[in-house]
């Protein structure tokens, strides 16, 4: 938490924020993760309330009667061992005054076995947590992988700027020679015009890319979750050599969404045992201790303990927990059919990932060798204007070439880099990093 603060206090005053920086920032900072934070921790709670009920209940019961029913008088004054040879007169026996108790209980009760339930529950509980915790790591890896499009989406817009900045540059150039030319007579008056014409467009991308770079920017922000303030995003870099080789394999091994899905089938059979435990004997213990006063709790005019050990066994004839049970079992089954999709949208993500990425490859080397191809054309051109064999517009539509090529090398680059990380996404690895 710290080195976030840390982080963000540093951006405020101005700087280059890393890739790296915007995805722990935004880890930190999103609202969906800290809610399944307190999820991880109410299961965990619940893993401990499960593990609980191993242990002895204490029990404390305090109970007043008053009676005048033969039976009970009889046995309060018994256990109150107030019982004289008086009280065993028949009148008094069959007509006896109101008697007061005060019954004071203090014990323990004991599960010793409750037909598997406390041992399901427990792993019912231990699976949930499980499962949470795999739901919370592909959360994480889906929050990055959103920071990784908007900072991917900056960048560009970055070194769109660089771009539209050389392009104006070139087109005051243009402008200068045209009228140049002019001046000596070489060339016609419309030339410096569409020459000028030219320069106005160059500086419009330009400001347009400026103001596409601020909005790039403020789309980061929102994705990190906090201001950053007067910050920059670090330029493009080569668009890495991705090896495909068992990328299938790895990411079957690695999806955490994929082991929460195959964690939660596991929870069925839990949920049955759980329901079959209702048609298997219990047994449990018990040790109380008793004090019975006539005027007041916590009395001890008589005083004794109990020890006690149970079986109780009740079996549903109608099969209701029976059938109610299988349906566990066939949750289960479905759940499996769902887990065997995942695979195959996996599997899919994964094809689709590459293909993007090879495509972007080919799109780069092509956006690569019409930079070449242009730029030797811009020069050819301003060498036949020079000579006053060229006109402004070939020289005008060649240079709209090249700036077009030199934009579209940038955006084969980002679109490389997003099929990567689109990749790493679909294999479950974007948090272990690339750069």
């Amino acid at each position: 938490m710290l080195i976030v603060l840390l982080l963000t206090f540093s951006l405020l005053w101005g700087g280059e924020l890393r890739v790296e920086d915007a995805v722990k920032l935004a880890l930190e900072n999103n609202k969906e993760l800290k809610a399944l934070q307190r999820e991880i921790e109410a299961s965990k709670l619940e893993l401990r309330s499960a593990k609980g009920a191993y242990y002895p209940r204490l029990k404390f019961e305090e109970t007043f009667t008053r009676t005048d029913i033969p039976a009970y008088v009889f046995m309060s004054r018994l256990n109150q061992e107030r019982i004289t040879l008086q009280d065993f007169d028949p009148g008094r026996l069959n007509n006896p005054k109101a008697a007061n108790n005060f019954e004071t209980k203090i014990g323990l009760e004991v599960p010793i076995w409750l037909g598997g339930k406390l041992q399901a529950a427990e792993k019912i509980a231990t699976i949930n947590l499980s499962v949470i915790k795999s739901e919370y790591a592909r959360k994480k890896e889906e929050v990055a992988l959103r920071v990784y499009q908007a900072y991917l989406d900056a960048s560009l817009a970055k070194s769109a700027i660089n771009v539209w900045e050389q392009s104006l540059k070139e087109a005051l150039e243009h402008q200068r020679l045209a009228q140049q030319m002019y001046d000596v007579g070489m060339v016609l008056l419309s030339d410096v015009f569409r020459a000028k014409v030219y320069v106005e467009q160059a500086r419009e991308r330009l400001d347009g890319a400026k103001k596409d770079y601020a909005v790039a920017k403020k789309a980061l922000e929102l994705m990190v979750g906090t201001s950053l303030g007067d910050f920059e995003v670090e330029d493009l870099t080569e668009c890495p050599t991705v090896d495909t080789k068992n990328f299938l394999e790895i990411a079957l091994q690695k999806r955490e969404d994929l082991k929460a899905m195959q964690k939660r089938s596991k929870l069925f059979d839990e949920y049955y045992r759980l329901e079959m435990a209702n048609n298997l004997p219990n047994i449990h213990a018990g040790a109380f201790y008793f004090l019975n006063s006539k005027d007041y709790p916590l009395g001890a005019d008589g005083k004794g303990y109990m020890l006690t050990v149970g079986l109780s066994w009740a079996f549903d004839t109608g099969l209701s927990t029976f059938n109610r049970a299988k349906t566990h079992l066939e949750r289960k089954r479905a759940l499996e059919e769902r887990v065997e999709g995942l695979k195959d949208l996996i599997a899919f993500e994964l094809e689709k990932s590459k293909a993007d990425y090879d495509k972007s490859l080919n799109a780069l080397a092509s956006a690569r060798e019409r930079v070449k191809a242009s730029k030797e054309v811009v020069r050819v051109m301003e060498t036949r204007y020079k000579n006053g064999l060229a006109r402004m517009v070939d020289l005008l539509d060649a240079q709209t070439q090249l700036d077009m090529a030199r934009f579209e090398e940038l955006k084969a680059m980002v679109d490389c880099w997003k099929a990567v990380i689109q990749l790493d996404y679909s294999m479950g690895t974007i948090l272990e990093g690339r750069r």
